[in-house]
């Protein structure tokens, strides 16, 4: 399964991963299947990776958007596809 088909397929699966370590932003980066970007820092950044781990079945990379500068948080909102929300499957750029 391709990423893009894998990380839709899987959207609410990882979405509750990310709540039950209260995450309530969760971000995912296509094309990439495993590049989030979260809100919140989890109790266990290491439980949450393995967690995301094991829903994807691959090595999932985790950015934190605290720790971006504005500028760069503002072009990951814009490339990134919210999988809270539901919203749209990738923001125009």
């Amino acid at each position: 399964m391709a990423g893009d088909d894998l990380v839709r397929a899987r959207r609410a699966e990882i979405r509750r991963v990310a709540q039950a370590h209260g995450v309530e932003t969760i971000r995912w980066w296509p094309p990439r299947k495993s590049d989030f970007l979260i809100g919140e820092l989890p109790e266990s950044l290491r439980e949450l990776r393995a967690d995301l781990q094991r829903v994807l079945g691959c090595k999932v990379s985790i950015y934190l958007a605290e720790q971006q500068s504005e500028e760069v948080r503002r072009r990951l909102t814009e490339q990134t596809v919210d999988l809270v929300e539901g919203g749209p499957e990738r923001e125009s750029r």
